[in-house]
């Protein structure tokens, strides 16, 4: 993987880039006089790449919706140990009717599973541990495991399964995002600093607010003041009356 060329975060530089893009729009005729390197079609190439650098800045979305299915996972696994606890006492209790040994059933199995986090193993031993718990109700249920506890294991194990299918589908969504991102990113922050040194060779000395627009240190401050200023206004807004 490229090592990135920047030190700003990946977040900024399409958002510098519309900046400067704009204020290039305005001062075409002094970059095009500057360098023929600027004339059409710089500015859509130029375009293009930022359209392709906010879709890599999609993935942190992907990454939050990937931590958010891993704590609905934990969740579940929480409610699957203390039906796990419950299903055993009554394996016990019917330990010398069951046509299998008690640790056959595979608790143990996945209880390290668990702890592991090991949600492949947890996911195909627990049906495994149903066909059993099934095959051995009528003998359960005499020492009084009620239908409904059978009913919530099947539906933990499925949820699990469910869940860990989406957690792997977010997961090589993000791997897909980032593959390669640093070299798109470097290569619309080494255009981006071409027209930000042509800027600045042309507006030094010459016309300190032009200039400033095509300083990074300016564009970094102007892009986390509008983030602040939209997420305060996003608060403020969706604050509910007293």
């Amino acid at each position: 993987m490229d090592k990135k060329k920047f030190n700003c975060k990946m977040e900024d530089i399409p958002v510098i880039t519309g900046f400067v893009l704009a204020s290039m729009e305005r001062d075409k005729e002094d970059f095009v006089a500057y360098s023929p390197r600027f004339v059409d079609p710089f500015m859509t190439n130029m375009r293009a790449k930022q359209a392709e650098c906010y879709e890599i800045v999609k993935s942190t979305d992907v990454l939050k919706h990937q931590k958010a299915v891993k704590v609905q996972i934990d969740d579940s696994l929480v409610k699957l140990r203390i039906n796990l606890n419950q299903i055993e006492g009554y394996l016990k209790l019917s330990e010398d009717k069951l046509d299998i040994k008690l640790y056959d059933f595979g608790l143990k199995i996945i209880r390290t599973a668990i702890g592991k986090g090991d949600v492949e193993k947890i996911i195909a031993v627990g049906r495994t541990l149903i066909s059993n718990v099934k095959r051995n109700e009528p003998e359960l249920q005499t020492n009084g495991l009620k239908p409904e506890a059978i009913v919530v294991l099947e539906n933990l194990i499925n949820e699990i399964d469910n869940l860990n299918e989406k957690h792997n589908s977010k997961k090589d969504e993000r791997s897909r995002a980032a593959d390669g991102s640093n070299a798109v990113l470097n290569n619309l922050w080494d255009a981006l600093n071409s027209i930000i040194d042509a800027g600045r060779a042309m507006y030094r000395g010459v016309d300190n607010i032009k200039l400033k627009e095509y300083t990074i240190t300016h564009l970094l401050k102007r892009v986390h003041t509008e983030r602040a200023n939209t997420n305060t206004t996003t608060t403020t807004d969706t604050k509910q009356p007293a």
